[in-house]
């Protein structure tokens, strides 16, 4: 009967040895290969996260910046816009008078004032409206242009000037014609802008 041949128990034994290390390091390999593409995936989904948390809030703070800065300016321009409207109405008021309907336009140029031009408005006020029923006076302002030289809201405060076109004319005197420069200086009060000075400037021709 043919003898098998000899088998070296020992190559075998060896070969099996490092088959079985090599597959032990491949697993292994394997293993931390897998760890690390994990730890990897974990590590980029992470950034994702706060790159997308990071840019929703510094949008969200843009959108909430934006939107109080625009809210703010848009009050303040309206705010000035409201006072340099006053301004010209006011000497508009002051410097109004027409015989048929004075007591009227001496009512409107004082509700324009506030202290202390209306205290001494107040003090004249029937005297120059004496005056005015005698020379039968008739003094028309119109409103050329106006500009804010000073306007601080926390203060309720502002300063115009402001240019008007003035035609006068009385039983006494012939027509006249010229434009006017004046100086106001106005504070907010729950009535709205009041004149507490108002001055004309060299500025008339």
């Amino acid at each position: 009967m043919p003898r098998s041949p000899a088998v070296d128990t020992e190559e075998l034994s060896a070969t099996s040895a490092t088959t079985a290390d090599e597959a032990t390091e491949t697993d292994e390999a394997t293993d931390r290969t897998g760890d690390a593409e994990r730890r990897r995936r974990r590590t980029v989904t992470v950034l994702a996260v706060v790159t997308v948390l990071a840019l929703a809030a510094a949008v969200a703070s843009g959108i909430y910046w934006w939107s109080g800065t625009q809210s703010d300016t848009a009050a303040a321009a309206a705010t000035r816009d409201e006072a340099i409207d006053a301004a010209e109405q006011i000497v508009v008021n002051i410097n109004t008078v027409r015989p048929s309907t004075l007591d009227a336009d001496l009512d409107a140029a004082q509700s324009s004032l506030t202290e202390p031009m209306l205290g001494e408005y107040q003090k004249v006020r029937e005297r120059f409206a004496e005056n005015l029923r005698t020379s039968q006076a008739e003094v028309i302002a119109t409103p050329v242009s106006a500009a804010l030289t000073a306007f601080d809201p926390e203060r309720r405060t502002a300063s115009a000037i402001v240019a008007i076109d003035v035609n006068a004319r009385s039983a006494q005197a012939p027509p006249q014609a010229k434009q006017q420069l004046f100086l106001v200086e106005m504070i907010r009060t729950p009535d709205g802008w009041k004149a507490a000075k108002a001055t004309p400037t060299t500025g008339q021709q």
